[in-house]
């Protein structure tokens, strides 16, 4: 009688979840599911398109990808694009691979206009929404965000997230200064905050940041190749980088995002090589809306 009382129940429950727009119970958090962590570094790169709330998210895991000291590099657009058209025009999974970072890179859709309201006020929901759609545990490493232009905006709302240790700012300092300026103080606990700042169309307003910054160094134009910087560059707490490639190029050329996340304190990959970027990627792997939206609220809850 017990075991014919168990099978209905369980019957219920499976009937239940597969109505339409259902989801099964997953515990009081996405960690509790236990996603297995691979005992080996990945053989192949992942590539994901994830739909959410707000918009489209990439996410992107290179071979060779060693969770045990992995960090996460996140990646925010600017203005006059959508994330699909820069992830494909200005190839950042590409990009991302010639850095040769041990990372998952993470790139959200951003706004487009001054008149957009942020896509992602907070980092740690962002990160919650890729947790608990991606098939793979995000790393516990150093988090690197990496924005261009515009997303200045996007990224003054996150500097209160404890996790986050640099910024690279691509000719993005069009205000937020003093916020800025007060995140780069050293904090009493934890690891101290670091800056690299790239500048063309908004060098004056970065010279003046930099020139009001103790301890900035500053470079005439941006190497390229990570072994070029000094080690006392690679240390700084605000590195100053006059570019010698216009604005939109910053992003477009493949030659200023992976040596500046190379000389981040993210780790290499174990097999990395010196190589040219490969345009040979697969296409995303689009997971639908019905697994990855949801309403973000506090993080790990239900």
């Amino acid at each position: 009688m017990k075991m014919y009382i168990s099978i209905l129940v369980l019957s219920g429950w499976v009937g239940a979840a597969l109505l339409p727009g259902a989801r099964p119970y997953a515990g009081n958090s996405v960690r509790q599911e236990q996603k297995e962590i691979p005992a080996s570094p990945a053989t192949e790169a992942d590539d994901l398109r994830l739909d959410t709330e707000h918009g489209p998210v990439h996410v992107w895991r290179p071979a060779g990808y060693d969770p045990r000291t992995a960090g996460i590099v996140v990646y925010v657009h600017g203005f006059f694009t959508s994330l699909d058209q820069a992830w494909a025009g200005d190839h950042l999974a590409e990009q991302f691979q010639a850095s040769g970072r041990n990372a998952v890179f993470i790139a959200p859709e951003a706004p487009q206009s001054t008149h957009d309201a942020i896509s992602w006020d907070s980092l740690e929901a962002l990160l919650h929404a890729v947790e608990e759609a991606a098939p793979f545990p995000l790393p516990g490493g150093p988090l690197v965000v990496v924005g261009h232009s515009g997303a200045y905006r996007t990224i003054l709302a996150w500097l209160h997230e404890p996790r986050l240790q640099c910024v690279i700012l691509l000719d993005g300092m069009y205000g937020g200064q003093a916020e800025f300026h007060a995140w780069l103080r050293v904090p009493p606990r934890g690891p101290s905050h670091r800056m690299i700042l790239v500048a063309i169309d908004t060098w004056r307003r970065s010279n003046r940041f930099a020139r009001r910054t103790p301890g900035a160094l500053r470079r005439r134009s941006i190497p390229e190749k990570s072994s070029s910087f000094t080690p006392r560059e690679t240390r700084a707490r605000l590195l100053f980088l006059r570019s010698q490639y216009g604005h939109m190029e910053i992003i477009s050329s493949g030659k200023v995002i992976p040596p500046l996340l190379e000389i981040t304190v993210l780790k290499p990959l174990k097999d990395n090589r010196e190589s040219p970027p490969s345009r040979s990627l697969r296409p995303p792997k689009h997971i639908s809306s019905r697994v990855a939206s949801f309403s973000t609220g506090p993080p790990f809850s239900r």
